[in-house]
């Protein structure tokens, strides 16, 4: 009997199976190493490119993290099935990266990055610029409608950390910083370090001082008058003195309270205070007074915000005309359906809402036709240069011709010379606020100065 032809097709078989069996371990080695909606290597891949850029003498390169902001978080719970914004996100960015520089992270919102060669702090500025824009690009039908943006942070090894994961972290830190403090600052250093660790302890005192009662926290009060100086309302400010750390910026604990979560509690918690000294005011010296009060789009966005305030006005006994509350441009664009919903149902109470800072942010036209508005805050950025310069003073008739055709009324705040108050009456603003009627104040010092005489 001849064995060859059964000893091949035996040898044949093994080979064949072999074949498949390494075509199988190839595809599972490729799932593994590979995001299933990216297509992006994963982060144990990168690793294993850092060291070995470290260990083959590569003297220096920049590790990042791209992480997309919380209108992609909204985006993904809501519209699942535009799963693909995810991919095209991915391939833009990759455009400005080049392949084999741009990897998928853990999670599903964030993106890994390697920079071999960084050509100085000018060259990763121009590359965190083109992606960032590459990110914020409207996407094509039927997603023409959405657009999300990103932050970003970045550490160059050996400059900032010595080992992998102090790189990692040190990125992390940037990228939390970009987050919570919105600025420009991407790139890690000492002093974003310092800040960081500062933040933290900051945090940590923020919540201690909300469970000790509040502990640290006062409201002042700013005026806002009429264009004979008279007074009509006052604007709620929160401060905070925060212990050994002394009075902190709100520019400062107002980002950290609403990236944290703390901002609801201290929201609820000034809207009693003022309505409180709003209550004593109306009854006893001013009738027609009110308290303007900023809130966050965290706040708005809460389930029970209407019945919040709601119940903490019934509480006071007060109308809604005694409120007014202010928000920002961004606010209307992160959430408008929420935001606007809610703003409705303010105004049906007869509270006051103002959009604060307008003239620096992203309103148009069609917008503002839609929204339950009824003052413009001009911002003191414009004011800052007004008479003196020509382009403030075009600004401000355009946000005047504005107002006069929705109906809104007007406040500039940030006044601090009398040119600024003559001319801003001249140009028809209602309503003023700033340094040269007073600056903010306890409510007693408030109350001595401008309603005692009353």
């Amino acid at each position: 009997m001849d064995r060859d032809p059964i000893c091949r097709q035996l040898l044949e078989k093994a080979l064949n199976d072999f074949s498949h069996e390494r075509d199988r371990a190839n595809q599972l080695q490729g799932l593994i190493n590979h995001d299933s909606e990216t297509g992006l290597m994963m982060r144990h891949m990168l690793v294993r490119k850092m060291n070995h850029l470290i260990q083959s003498g590569n003297k220096r390169f920049a590790f990042g993290i791209l992480r997309l902001d919380r209108n992609y978080q909204r985006i993904r719970h809501s519209r699942d099935k535009l799963k693909v914004l995810l991919y095209v996100t991915a391939e833009r960015i990759k455009m400005v990266m080049g392949e084999g520089n741009l990897y998928q992270s853990d999670r599903g919102d964030e993106f890994l990055f390697i920079l071999p060669a960084p050509r100085g702090e000018e060259g990763i500025a121009k590359k965190v610029t083109k992606m960032m824009s590459a990110v914020r690009e409207y996407h094509n039908p039927p997603a023409s409608d959405i657009r999300f943006g990103c932050n970003v942070g970045i550490a160059i090894y050996p400059d900032h950390a010595e080992t992998i994961s102090e790189l990692e972290e040190n990125a992390e830190i940037a990228l939390g910083i970009h987050e919570e403090v919105r600025w420009g600052g991407y790139l890690y250093s000492p002093e974003i370090g310092a800040i960081y660790h500062e933040n933290n302890s900051l945090e940590s005192i923020l919540r201690n001082g909300i469970l000790d009662g509040f502990s640290g926290f006062h409201v002042v009060y700013q005026p806002l008058v009429d264009t004979e100086g008279g007074l009509l309302g006052c604007e709620a400010l929160m401060r905070w003195d925060a212990p050994g750390h002394g009075a902190v910026s709100p520019t400062r604990f107002i980002p950290l309270a609403e990236q944290s979560g703390p901002i609801v509690y201290l929201g609820k918690w000034i809207l009693y205070q003022v309505l409180g000294q709003v209550k004593i005011w109306r009854e006893t010296l001013k009738p027609d007074l009110f308290a303007s009060v900023n809130m966050s789009l965290v706040q708005l966005e809460q389930p029970d915000c209407v019945e919040m305030i709601t119940i903490a006005m019934n509480s006071h006994n007060l109308q809604g005309q005694a409120l007014q509350l202010e928000i920002t441009e961004s606010v209307l664009m992160e959430n408008p359906d929420v935001v606007l919903q809610n703003l409705m149902a303010f105004q049906q109470m007869g509270i006051r809402i103002m959009l604060d800072d307008f003239g620096t942010g992203y309103s148009s036209l069609a917008i503002l036709n839609t929204l339950p508005v009824n003052t413009l805050k001009i911002a003191k950025e414009i004011i800052d240069d007004f008479p003196g310069d020509p382009r403030s003073v075009e600004i401000i008739r355009a946000i005047m011709s504005i107002s006069e055709s929705f109906g809104f009324a007007t406040l500039a705040e940030g006044i601090e010379r009398e040119d600024q108050y003559r001319g801003l009456v001249d140009e028809g603003v209602d309503v003023l606020q700033g340094f040269l009627f007073s600056e903010p104040i306890p409510a007693v010092d408030f109350q001595k100065r401008y309603l005692s005489s009353l």
